[in-house]
């Protein structure tokens, strides 16, 4: 066990740089990694055992009488833990996340940057948990700001140094704005690089924000503040959301990653960017709302599902945001003004617990969200089996590049698919292609031709189904291997797969 001492130091010329105990290597690439971004305080408290789980099936059940309290609620102290976020370990293992993306943990309100708040746990429960994260191949990156604190930036390259020594997490998400030099940023980036290398992490993470309006800015602040991505929430995000749900045109979304210009060039790299969805960031938007938030979809559950299934389908570092496995909708229309008067603290809608507090998701009070047989649980754990997997199919998907894919539907000529239609895209590495289709129409079944690699599919060969979204939960847990679809070649050099996809419906074939 790692040695944390219980003294804290009290300035930063006391600090000790030495691991305190064994140091967990970098991962090769973190376009291999999967991650999942939760609050400590939202989480989990270790206490989920003396609570229900709840029912989906009878919503009302948990409902809260009391609006008011619940409102108030959202603005306090929820009560997670990092214990709790160490028990739920198993849960996020078996949905496939393979690095964690933890919120501010620091005591930033005393403006002590070398302890823990003290109302999450304490140093030692923050190496605890990951250790254990460790034990499971799972690699732990923590929230930090340095940019709104008293401390000169040498001693913020110190204290951050500390803590890599201290808890051995491998990554930083920075919180770089406008307030911070590209010189600073620099400084700060690179000395906790070099530290990290010195004891053997040679791929540490630093993550920032995107501070401008497009991508290909960004890019340019990644090489001069030296960090390794940031994270991709100018415009993705909604257009992510709009194609999904058969709102636009699939251009909108899946031309960011088209090679003709510079941003999609680097989108296509998939190892300088973090795609998100529901984030802690839609709290910087207008309007504060989550994916699920105001739908009634009879396929809801597949929908959320399969908009994270694009995001683990295409290049980037995907990332999920803690409980949008369990589809939930938290969003800024659930504010009854006629109780607060005024737009206040809107944030609290998207920020719901897991854990069964008096702020629960779907205005609930006393009920826990760790559902592994949710539907979407089931469904996006497939999916992430699939990319996470070591063979050339895993790799293709984490490493390959991407093509959006002309389809056929009612005898029309190929091309790309407008709104509302089946949609599909390839990974390609190689020799080898996964396909990934996408029925954005919400309500009625769509099919279509759709192409893919004539070279790499001679004629009458066949294509194995890896996912479908319809299949049972035994299946999606086990899937089958002996559901195959056959390459048709076509006059005019094209080859081609015939998919039908049911409502808000996908499927993934190699």
């Amino acid at each position: 066990m790692a040695k944390v001492e219980e003294l804290i130091p009290q300035q930063v010329s006391q600090i000790d740089l030495k691991p305190r105990g064994r140091v967990q290597l970098s991962p090769v690439s973190w376009r291999d990694q999967f991650l999942y971004y939760l609050l400590p305080d939202r989480f989990s408290d270790d206490r989920e055992n003396e609570r229900e789980l709840f029912d989906r099936t009878n919503p009302l059940r948990y409902k809260v009488k009391d609006k008011a309290t619940w409102m108030a609620a959202g603005r306090k102290s929820a009560g997670g833990t990092l214990r709790g976020i160490r028990s739920k370990l198993d849960y996020l293992q078996r949905l496939g996340v393979t690095a964690l993306w933890i919120g501010p943990v620091y005591d930033y309100s005393s403006q002590n940057l070398l302890d823990i708040d003290p109302r999450f746990g304490n140093r030692r429960d923050l190496r605890d948990l990951i250790d254990a994260a460790h034990d499971r191949n799972i690699y732990v990156i923590l929230d930090v700001i340095y940019n709104h604190h008293i401390y000169a930036i040498a001693d913020l390259i110190k204290v951050y140094q500390y803590w890599i020594a201290l808890c051995d997490c491998d990554g930083f998400r920075v919180d770089v704005d406008k307030h911070i030099s590209l010189q600073d940023s620099h400084i700060f980036s690179t000395a906790i690089h070099e530290y990290a290398q010195s004891i053997g992490k040679d791929n540490f993470l630093i993550i920032g924000d995107i501070t401008c309006g497009g991508i290909a800015d960004a890019y340019v602040d990644i090489f001069g503040r030296n960090l390794n991505a940031v994270v991709d929430n100018a415009n993705i995000p909604q257009q992510l959301t709009a194609v999904v749900k058969g709102l636009v045109n699939p251009k909108e979304f899946f031309g960011e990653y088209d090679e003709n210009h510079f941003a999609g060039q680097y989108r296509q790299l998939g190892q300088y960017h973090v795609s998100v969805l529901d984030n802690y960031d839609i709290s910087s938007h207008n309007w504060k709302q989550r994916f699920a938030a105001y739908s009634n979809v009879p396929h809801l559950y597949e929908q959320v599902a399969h908009v994270v299934g694009v995001q683990i389908t295409t290049p980037g570092i995907p990332c999920i945001y803690y409980g949008t496995e369990q589809a939930f909708d938290g969003n800024e229309g659930e504010h009854d003004y006629s109780i607060e008067n005024g737009r206040v603290a809107e944030d609290r809608y998207i920020k719901e617990t897991m854990f069964g507090s008096d702020f629960g998701a779907f205005q609930t009070a006393g009920c826990h969200f760790f559902d592994i047989d949710h539907p979407t649980y089931l469904r996006i754990a497939a999916i992430a089996r699939i990319r996470n997997g070591r063979d050339k199919i895993g790799k293709a998907l984490r490493r390959g590049h991407h093509y959006l894919r002309k389809t056929s539907f009612c005898n029309y000529p190929f091309s790309i698919p407008p709104q509302g239609e089946l949609v599909a895209w390839s990974q390609v590495l190689f020799n080898t292609e996964v396909l990934m289709a996408l029925n954005t129409h919400a309500l009625e079944q769509r099919g279509a031709e759709v192409t893919v690699d004539a070279h790499l599919h001679p004629t009458n060969s066949t294509m194995t189904f890896l996912y479908k979204s319809n299949w049972k939960d035994t299946d999606l847990r086990h899937p089958p291997r002996d559901q195959t679809v056959t390459v048709q070649h076509h006059e005019d050099g094209r080859a081609s797969v015939r998919l039908d996809l049911p409502p808000s419906g996908m499927a993934i074939l190699a």
